[in-house]
C-alpha cells in the first residue's frame, strides 16, 4: 500500500462578518492560510474538519466556510463532523460544494478513518450508543484512526470543564479494538500528543485551532500570541505518525 498523507484541522469559530476579530485574531483569514497552506502542500490527499466552525451560530458563518473553500482554491476533499459550538443541521444545509463531504467514515486498503459526533446538549461532549458501536463494527482487519471534536482524556486545563462525558464508556469500546491506532480530537485548540496507558490503550492527538490557540495558565478563554496551526498525519505500513504545522502570526488589517 502506498503512503497514506491527510491533515486535520479544527475550530475556526468563523462569525457572519469576515473581517469580525475574536480574541485579537481574524478567524476567518486564519482559516484561509491554513486551507491554502493544506492545497500547497502537494503531499496532502484529503483534510478533515473537526468541529466549532462557527462563533455566533448564524447561516452566514457556514456560508463563510464554504466561501474560504473557494477563496483558497482548495481541490483536496474535506471531510466534516461537528462541533460543539455547531448545529448539524445547518452544516448538513448550507456546507453545500464540490469538495465538502459529510461522508461518516473512510476506507482505504488498511486503513480506516471513523468521524464520530461527540455533540450534545451542553459544551460538553456525549458519545452516544450508536457512535459507540460504530466503533466497535469498525473493520478489525484495518487499523482505524478515530476522529471526533471532545477530547476523550484531561489536558490539564479550563477546557476539562467541557470535554467527553461519560469517557470511561468511550475508553471500555476502544481498549476492546487492538486495531485503533489513535484518537484525533479537536476542541482543545493546542497540539498534544498523550501516550496511550494501561487505562486507555490507543495514543490521543489533539489539534491546534485555526481561530487562536489557548493559554493553557490561564483559567478560561485567553489567546496566545501564536498563528493558526494545523496537524498532518501520514500512515504507511500500518504505521501512523503525525505533525503539527505552525503558521506565521498575521498582522491585523489597520483601517
Amino acid at each position: 500500500m502506498s503512503i497514506l498523507v491527510f491533515a486535520q484541522f479544527s475550530d475556526c469559530h468563523l462569525y457572519a462578518d469576515k473581517e469580525a476579530i475574536h480574541y485579537g485574531h481574524n478567524v476567518y483569514q486564519n482559516l484561509l492560510a491554513v486551507l491554502k497552506d493544506i492545497e500547497t502542500n502537494d503531499d496532502i490527499q484529503f483534510a478533515v474538519f473537526t468541529g466549532d466552525l462557527s462563533q455566533d451560530h448564524s447561516d452566514e458563518s457556514y456560508v463563510n466556510f464554504v466561501a474560504a473553500i473557494d477563496e483558497s482554491e482548495i481541490s483536496k476533499p474535506v471531510y466534516w463532523l461537528p462541533g460543539n459550538h455547531d448545529s448539524v443541521e445547518q452544516m448538513t444545509k448550507l456546507l453545500n460544494h464540490r469538495n465538502i463531504y459529510a461522508d461518516k467514515s473512510l476506507e482505504f486498503e488498511e486503513l480506516e478513518c471513523l468521524f464520530l459526533s461527540s455533540k450534545s446538549e451542553t459544551p460538553a461532549g456525549r458519545v452516544s450508543a450508536e457512535e459507540l458501536t460504530r466503533i466497535e463494527n469498525a473493520d478489525t482487519q484495518k487499523s482505524t484512526l478515530i476522529f471526533m471534536h471532545h477530547h476523550p482524556r484531561p489536558v490539564g486545563y479550563f477546557i476539562d470543564r467541557h470535554g467527553l462525558q461519560e469517557a470511561d464508556s468511550f475508553w471500555h469500546v476502544v481498549n476492546q479494538k487492538s486495531n485503533i491506532l489513535a484518537i484525533a480530537c479537536g476542541h482543545v485548540h493546542r497540539a498534544m500528543s498523550i501516550e496511550k496507558d494501561t487505562l486507555n490503550k490507543a495514543p490521543l492527538y489533539t489539534c491546534p485551532a485555526t481561530s487562536i490557540q489557548f493559554d493553557p495558565e490561564f483559567d478560561g478563554v485567553k489567546a496566545l500570541p501564536s498563528g493558526p496551526a494545523y496537524r498532518q498525519f501520514s500512515f504507511e505500513n500500518k504505521q501512523l505518525k503525525t505533525r503539527v504545522k505552525q503558521l506565521p502570526l498575521a498582522p491585523l488589517s489597520v483601517g
